[in-house]
């Protein structure tokens, strides 16, 4: 059933005349529906995914190939203007395909469809901007449930990741769970922010600069919009505005109080974490470009040599370029590499599994416009995982690794309207 009502969608997507989805004028403002869906393949030569629990976990060596057929992202939108200040943004969305924690490494594709989808229906936006006139027509106000305006990929629609899946820098922390066999808080429990509740202001005293502040509830732990902290979050990000192109710095600050037993303290604390992202993107003709770079740091998150807390770190960078052979045809290619927990002490309770831990994933890709409103897109994963490496045969704590044959190929159809 569920099946049938996806590929009923792909139909309608594609044939279905645009007008209805158009801007409908009423006396008070305007409204305008759309929809997304991703429908999606993915095919790995092994399925080389963790068995066991514990210390003694190891990697499936001899696991049969994996196929895996799944719906992605059904997405409704409702956006439209109230007076002539005012816009509305409303995204409801949902997917029976998530990821897990462990996916970046040795799970089902090591891709996800967005930052909220974890099985079930949810709102990934729900905003209010208001555009200032006149004197102000410098500020632009937003309140509500918004996707923070940090990185490249992050503030974009769901249809327009170039590739199919997100950077690994903006899927943290959903991706940089403990690998197998791994104890205790190794990684950090925050990334960039993602969904936020609460209020930016967007500042723009020249066409060539923009200035974004941000004070909303955290992101800690990975559960959108959890307001266990006992202050709140803010981002500070300048954002500079060249001819064809763009660069940003932007600094996240999150506080949240820990729901666990703190480091070394036996009792529930307060934690903060802040880090710095810089990115910028070009264009120039049929040629495109764009960067991140992120760095975060969790505050005495993690136990050093002497049992002591220390601050946890993970960073990482990504670069993507495309080239459009033709007006339908786009020819992509990403290197990112990430570094879930920069600590190198082979004496800390983290141990040697963090000085082997850092992700290389390098992707070539193809994307064909079928029309304005579809898209099908083939991508290639070499997902090369320094954790897979590890050799802990000595009774170290991670149980034994070996390489993991992980690369992943990935088909994907989505349209929109």
């Amino acid at each position: 059933m569920k099946k049938s009502l996806v590929a009923a969608l792909v139909i309608a997507a594609l044939v279905i005349p645009g007008s209805v989805f158009a801007q409908v004028e009423t006396s008070l403002g305007s409204i305008q529906l759309g929809a997304k869906v991703k429908w999606l393949f993915a095919y790995k030569a092994e399925d080389e995914s963790a068995k066991g629990a514990g210390a003694a976990t190891a990697w499936g060596f001899d696991g049969a190939p994996l196929e895996q057929f799944a719906t992605t992202n059904v997405e409704l939108d409702i956006n439209g203007m109230v007076g002539e200040r005012v816009e509305y943004i409303v995204e409801f969305q949902a997917s029976a395909y998530g990821m897990n924690r462990n996916n970046a490494q040795g799970g089902l594709t090591g891709v996800q469809s967005g930052p909220t989808e974890m099985g079930n229906v949810g709102v990934r936006q729900a905003k209010i901007i208001y555009h200032g006139q006149d004197n102000l027509s410098w500020l632009r106000v937003t309140m509500g449930t918004f996707n923070l305006p940090v990185s490249i990929y992050q503030p974009r629609a769901t249809n327009d990741w170039d590739l199919i899946s997100l950077p690994l820098i903006n899927m943290a922390p959903t991706v940089l769970g403990a690998y197998p066999g791994t104890m205790g808080n190794m990684y950090a429990p925050m990334g960039l922010g993602w969904q936020a509740t609460g209020l930016n202001l967007a500042f723009t005293p020249m066409e060539w600069l923009e200035i974004d502040m941000a004070y909303f509830n955290g992101y800690a732990g990975g559960n959108p919009n959890a307001d266990v902290d006992l202050e709140k979050s803010y981002l500070f990000n300048v954002k500079f505005l060249p001819k064809n192109g763009m660069f940003s710095v932007a600094y996240i600050s999150e506080g949240w109080q820990e729901d666990t037993a703190g480091w070394g303290s036996g009792k529930t604390q307060q934690q903060n974490a802040s880090g710095w992202v810089a990115s910028g993107a070009y264009e120039q003709g049929k040629f495109e470009g764009n960067f991140d770079f992120a760095m975060m740091t969790a505050e005495d998150y993690q136990l050093n040599e002497n049992n002591e807390p220390d601050e946890l770190t993970w960073m990482g960078y990504q670069f993507t370029v495309g080239y459009w052979f033709t007006e339908d045809l786009e020819v992509l290619a990403r290197y990112e590499w990430i570094d879930p927990n920069t600590i190198n002490d082979k004496d800390a309770v983290a141990g040697e599994v963090t000085e082997n831990d850092q992700l290389t994933w390098i992707t070539a890709g193809l994307n064909y416009r079928l029309n304005e409103s579809g898209e099908v897109s083939f991508n290639y994963v070499f997902r090369d995982e320094q954790g897979s490496d590890i050799d802990v045969g000595d009774g170290n704590v991670g149980g034994k690794y070996q390489k993991l044959d992980n690369d992943i190929l990935l088909l994907q159809v989505q349209v929109w309207q």
